[in-house]
């Protein structure tokens, strides 16, 4: 517009000029023709100043046209941005009330989930109270009285026979320990219920025993051997007088009591033999049982063994098997070698050590700590029913449980927590047969309870590894029956829980 403007004034002012400028002069101008000029030209003036004016208006006036357009662009702008955060905030709360709407879904979901949680968790509740009730208590509600039972029957055998053997040079009976898993208060397997006894042996008059330790790196375990040795019995400031001192005159006390000295009796060369005390032992029963109370009530049959005297009593109604074995204890300690077996061969005169009394003594000193309803016999009963293996050795699972209890506040062993405690127990044989690594309990533990009595070297020992050795194999078996099916209180052991029974009977999907 302003260059058009321009454009006419330019025109204006040329065809004014031309006309000016184009009229015939001559050489004289007259007086007339002057003052037309002159007034002509003020006229041109002031129609120049006019039409400038003009051109200043309609220059001012295009200015505020422009002003006037950028506000209204300002304005559009401004519109533009308010209707786009009007649409941002629409967006948002679309969203918030979209997410709303999935958060209320999923509370009630989540009501549902938890809802199905709660029947499920009863469901379980019932079926693990009719586990623990109905099959886990199965094979040990009994075991008090069967151990109340093995004990008086034991006590009333070497009651008689320790008076049968006064003034004889044979090993003094003590009085008897119960130990292994049924005076623990838990079984194995639902089978028949072994009742394991240990009768301590001490040296007869004019004896002494010396306990040398097996160093043959070949052998499992710690092993020793009881050297016996002849005492002298005679005054101390008159060595050799006394007539009766094996150690002098073993000839003349032979002929004088008519008894033989513990060497000829019960040892091979200077070692006392196992065999020949399980032997010497078995007759002694034979001998003595007629005289026992129990014989009027119960029929005794002796089984064959090498290393225990074993023992089956049954009458018409029932029928329990108790084993005898024989020790020696460790300096006035809960260590005992034994005449427990280790391998097929183990020769005659070798008396593995055993810690199996020190860890009933730790079962009974744990029962008297943990509260009333403790599960922690049922859950040792659960897992080895579930574990047992002929080539898997049951003590595993015992030393994992053990172990759990020597760490574990006792308060936490009550009923209502024992899907958390069979969860820690699982794990912990887990992790140890992937590692393929288990330490010993009594073995080098200085934190067991100050009533278990340890000799110095069992203390201070190097806990061996229990699963050394462990095939691949028998790993792999049993990580098969350790199943763990990721819920939040939900577990699969193996396939069934059978416990001894049949599979009708077996409690599914624990």
């Amino acid at each position: 517009m302003n260059n058009t403007m321009d454009c006419w004034v330019f025109w204006f002012l040329l065809l004014q000029s031309m006309v000016q400028y184009l009229q015939p002069v001559d050489d004289g101008l007259d007086e007339v023709t002057c003052l037309r000029m002159e007034a002509r030209a003020k006229l041109q003036e002031q129609e120049k100043i006019r039409l400038e004016r003009e051109v200043e208006q309609l220059t001012l006036m295009q200015s505020g046209a422009s002003w006037g357009d950028l506000l209204w662009s300002a304005l559009q702008s401004w519109q533009v941005w308010a209707f786009a955060g009007l649409l941002v905030l629409l967006a948002i709360w679309f969203m918030w009330r979209k997410r709303s709407h999935k958060a209320e879904i999923s509370d009630e979901k989540e009501k549902e989930k938890q809802k199905e949680e709660e029947e499920e968790d009863e469901t379980w509740a019932y079926d693990l109270r009719w586990l623990l009730d109905e099959r886990i208590q199965w094979p040990v509600q009994d075991l008090q009285t069967g151990c109340n039972r093995t004990m008086a029957l034991i006590d009333n055998f070497t009651s008689v026979i320790g008076r049968a053997l006064t003034r004889t040079f044979y090993p003094v009976l003590q009085q008897a320990i119960g130990f292994g898993s049924a005076f623990e208060g838990w079984t194995a397997r639902g089978e028949e219920v072994v009742y394991r006894v240990l009768i301590p042996l001490s040296p007869p008059l004019g004896h002494t025993f010396h306990l040398e330790r097996d160093n043959d790196q070949q052998k499992p375990g710690r092993n020793f051997r009881v050297r016996v040795e002849l005492e002298c019995s005679c005054p101390r400031e008159h060595p050799g007088v006394n007539l009766l001192c094996f150690l002098h005159h073993p000839d003349v006390v032979r002929r004088r009591t008519q008894q033989p000295n513990l060497l000829d009796s019960l040892c091979t060369g200077f070692y006392l033999d196992v065999q020949k005390i399980v032997l010497w032992f078995c007759a002694l029963v034979r001998a003595s049982w007629r005289r026992l109370p129990q014989s009027r009530s119960w029929h005794l049959v002796l089984l064959a063994s090498t290393r225990s005297c074993n023992l089956r009593l049954n009458n018409d109604q029932e029928s329990f098997l108790v084993k005898v074995l024989f020790g020696v204890r460790r300096h006035a300690s809960d260590i005992f070698i034994t005449s427990r077996p280790r391998g097929a061969q183990t020769p005659s005169i070798m008396w593995p050590e055993t810690y199996a009394v020190a860890e009933t003594k730790f079962f009974r000193h744990m029962a008297r700590q943990a509260p009333q309803d403790s599960s922690h016999i049922k859950c040792l009963q659960l897992l080895a029913c579930v574990l047992a293996h002929k080539d898997f050795s049951i003590h595993s699972v015992k030393t994992i449980i053990m172990r759990l209890l020597n760490t574990i506040p006792v308060s936490r062993w009550h009923r209502r927590y024992f899907l958390l405690q069979l969860s820690d127990a699982l794990e912990q044989l887990r992790l140890s047969l992937e590692e393929k690594y288990l330490e010993h309990f009594i073995l080098g533990n200085q934190r067991l309870p100050e009533e278990i009595r340890l000799p110095q070297d069992v203390q201070r020992a190097k806990p061996p590894n229990l699963f050394h050795g462990l095939s691949g194999f028998m790993v792999s078996l049993v990580l098969e029956k350790i199943i763990i099916k990721h819920h939040k209180r939900e577990w699969i052991l193996g396939s069934k829980f059978r416990c001894g029974l049949d599979d009708q009977h077996g409690a599914e999907g624990m």
